[in-house]
């Protein structure tokens, strides 16, 4: 009988359900090994899943990616099969147990040929020796099987398992009940581009004479934030960090979501734009384009340039019938990303 265990870093509200899935489909025989149980720098309230788990350290910076308490854990649970979530030091001996103890291994990344563009040549060796031994291969995207074939993996050994949310707690509301033009929502910080989402929004203000923003997140660059949209005048909501349950009211009073950013392997918060009926416009750098976001069909994909971002958001305000066929479209596309697709990406992985 096959005995799994998943190795990963911290917990994630978007993965709990999942990972009941898995837990449920292997009758039980399914654990998640936690790093620890959050990162300092995240704010995340949410209920854990019905499947077992080990945290190996509450809160500690290096505990998240240097943890030797694997080997004791490993060795307690005894797995047959182990899925690593990334390669910091304590996938690497995760690695090194299912080599040691003859057991098969299964590799599973968020990233993308974008996302590890800057890889060294230490990480790219770590990657090609693991993925040596690896039986079996999973992630989220389309960027993520890119990135997988440029290590020479077969197709045949590629998994798909969705970044989802729970669709059916997001619902749309009419374009004219809207409060907010734009939305962002995410870290404060320099790679999620948040000053230029700002400059977008005046880009808007000056060009229709007003533009109401609804910004949630918190991090660094708050203080430089609220303090541009005052300067700018930009008519903005900031009710800062929100709880995972009350997310759908806000996202259902905006009309537009932007996802800008210097580099993101995936990007959840648009699931939850486009379960809320939000056309999302971002970049390439996203994981999300090409894949979720279909440039033209439920958003559009643009080059960091500013004035193209406005225009383009001008074009989607102003013409009803394009917002709501990009809305209608968003809606219906984001249902294919779900929970039970995801799982069963991560179940196929096992048992092939």
């Amino acid at each position: 009988m096959l005995n799994i265990a998943l190795v990963t870093n911290i917990p994630a509200p978007y993965r709990e359900r999942i990972h009941e899935l898995v837990y449920e489909h292997f009758e039980g025989n399914y654990s998640v090994i936690y790093c620890a149980e959050r990162e300092a720098d995240r704010e995340w309230k949410f209920q854990y899943g019905k499947y077992k788990k080990e945290i190996l350290s509450n809160v500690n910076k290096n505990a998240v990616h240097n943890n030797t308490k694997i080997f004791s854990v490993l060795n307690k649970l005894n797995p047959n099969v182990v899925i690593i979530m990334g390669f910091y030091p304590t996938m690497i001996y995760s690695y090194l147990w299912t080599l040691f103890k003859g057991k098969d291994l299964v590799v599973f990344t968020d990233g993308t040929l974008i996302s590890e563009s800057h890889l060294s040549i230490v990480h790219r060796l770590v990657r090609t020796i693991i993925f040596a031994k690896a039986k079996a291969f999973v992630g989220p995207s389309i960027g993520a099987a890119q990135l997988y074939q440029s290590y020479k993996v077969e197709k045949h050994k590629f998994f798909r398992t969705y970044l989802c949310v729970n669709n059916k707690l997001f619902s749309a509301t009419p374009f004219d009940e809207k409060e907010y033009d734009l939305m962002f929502s995410g870290q404060f910080i320099d790679r999620k581009m948040p000053l230029f989402f700002i400059k977008v929004a005046k880009g808007i203000k000056q060009s229709r004479g007003k533009c109401k923003v609804l910004i949630l997140g918190g991090g660094p660059l708050k203080d430089e934030m609220l303090k541009l949209l005052n300067l700018y005048q930009i008519e903005y909501s900031y009710p800062g960090f929100i709880d995972q349950n009350e997310l759908p009211l806000y996202y259902s009073k905006s009309k537009l979501f932007l996802f800008p950013t210097k580099n993101d392997p995936w990007g959840v918060v648009v699931n939850e734009a486009m379960a809320s009926g939000l056309p999302v416009i971002t970049c390439k750098e996203a994981g999300v384009a090409g894949d979720l976001v279909r440039d033209d069909f439920n958003g559009y994909i643009l080059p960091m340039v500013e004035q193209e971002w406005v225009n383009k958001i001008l074009m989607i305000i102003d013409n009803p019938l394009k917002y709501q066929k990009l809305s209608d479209n968003a809606l219906q596309f984001v249902k294919q990303y779900n929970a039970e697709s995801a799982a069963k990406g991560i179940i196929d992985a096992i048992n092939s």
